[in-house]
Order: structure tokens, then sequence, then C-alpha cells
């Protein structure tokens, strides 16, 4: 009789463990300022970062928020996708060193594509990030952007930037022109690093701030300024397809001035 009781005990505080750590698991992050928080997204599919690691991590975000941070006032929200194979959404590095830590929320997304075909050649070509990308991709930004949105409420629906760099940027390109104007709509500001050069729905960014940073990429403005864009074009020196910590003081300025207008 003790035995079953306290085998029946043992089995009772293993559930409560159990619930526990679920608890703690789905409970909302404290937002504490200059901290940083990551929420994972097991059922997505996998990542372009874990497809071409041939790894199995989930697809996850990562938030930063800044040093000043107050939730009593609305922050500005920055988001910057990196280039080549996205990495693992682990830190809005960038975009931290961007903002330098004050104001902005700033997140971290994974990059997705719909598939990676082994016939092409070479892997430049095979990792672009192309429209139908942007298609395939909208949907899932779509949830964990929902789900920013439930963490962190006091984001400012006015001024909300996204940029990226090489592959990241062409993902930016293909999410304005694959989304039936849904990232035109929920954004304010766009920044492309070297890279989106496929963006040809200039027609939904019609008023909105626009930076174009070129290295190798050489853009053709003529069509963003006919749609009625408020376009801005630094050229990096020297920089190539890089983009240097010596290229972030214009940035820093442009996020400050025309694209929180």
């Amino acid at each position: 009789m003790r035995q079953r009781s306290l085998a029946a005990l043992l089995a009772a505080l293993s559930v409560a463990l159990v619930c526990a750590r679920g608890q703690v698991a789905n409970a909302a992050p404290p937002l504490t300022p200059g901290t940083s928080f990551t929420v994972q997204f097991p059922d997505m599919p996998a990542t372009l970062f874990a497809m071409w690691n041939k790894r199995t991590d989930p697809a996850q975000m990562t938030v930063f928020l800044p040093r000043n941070y107050d939730p009593q006032r609305k922050h500005p929200l920055l988001i910057f996708l990196n280039g080549w194979d996205g990495g693992n959404a682990s830190n809005p590095t960038i975009a931290r060193a961007l903002s330098e830590e004050q104001d902005f929320v700033c997140v971290a997304l994974p990059l997705f594509k719909a598939r990676l075909d082994a016939s092409v050649t070479p892997d430049t070509r095979r990792i672009l990030i192309q429209d139908d990308d942007g298609r395939y991709a909208w949907p899932h930004y779509r949830v964990m952007l929902q789900k920013l949105d439930e963490l962190v409420p006091n984001l400012d629906p006015a001024h909300r930037i996204l940029g990226g760099s090489s592959n990241g940027a062409h993902t930016v390109a293909g999410l304005i022109n694959e989304s039936d104007g849904e990232v035109a709509r929920l954004f304010s500001a766009y920044f492309l690093v070297d890279g989106g050069g496929g963006l040809r729905r200039f027609d939904l960014l019609k008023d909105k701030p626009l930076l174009m940073v070129c290295g190798v990429w050489r853009p053709n403005p003529e069509a963003a300024l006919a749609a009625g864009v408020k376009l801005t074009i630094h050229r990096m020196q020297e920089a190539k397809h890089a983009f240097p910590e010596t290229e972030y003081p214009p940035i820093r300025e442009w996020l400050r001035g025309p694209g929180m207008q």
C-alpha cells in the first residue's frame, strides 16, 4: 500500500514537473531593456540555413530590445536579413550595430527557399533567392511577425523598417514583389545592400523611403523615381560585395532621417 502511494506521489510530481516546464516554455519573455529572446517555430519547414548546411535546426526568430526600451512608448522595428544562407537567426547583429542598440527593436529572421536544385551550378546560382521563394517565404514570415506583435505589443506601426544584404536583399525584393502588397503595407521603409536587383513592384512603394546601398551592384533608379519612391542611393567605397562596419554611419543617418519619415 505504501509502495503504491509512493508510486502515485512520484507520478503526480512528474506530471506537475512536466506541466511546469511547459508553462515556462510557453510563457511570454520578460521585456527587459538590452536583452534578447529567441522564439522557435518547429512546425515550419527547414530554413535555407538548415537546408544548405544539412542541419536540423528549427526555424527561429531572435528579438533584441534596445537599451532604452520603455514599455510605455512606441518603438520602431528594424529587421535585417543576412546574406548567403541567412544564418540561423540567433542574433540580430547588424541591426543592433546599425541602431547602436538604441530606440529600435531589432529582429533576426532566417531565409527560406522553396527548394535547392542540385543540378544548378555554381553554388552562388543554386542558393540565390528568387521571386517564387519570396512567395513561398511570406506565409512563414507572416506567422513570425504576428508572434512578434503578440510578444512586443508596443511596436510602432508607423515605423517598421525592413532591410537585407545580398541574398537577404533579394528576399526583401521577392517579398515586396510576391506578397500581394502585404509587405508594402506592413513596412514603412526599406533598404537593400548590394542586392535586390529583381525588385519591380515600385508602384507599391510610392511615397515610401527606399535606400539602395551599392558595392558591385549598380542599380537602375529610374523605375523607382518614376513610381514616386523616396529613393536614396549610397555607393560603398571599395567594399565590393561586403558590408563592412565602415559603411554603417551613412546607413545610420538614413535610418534616423529619411527612414523614419
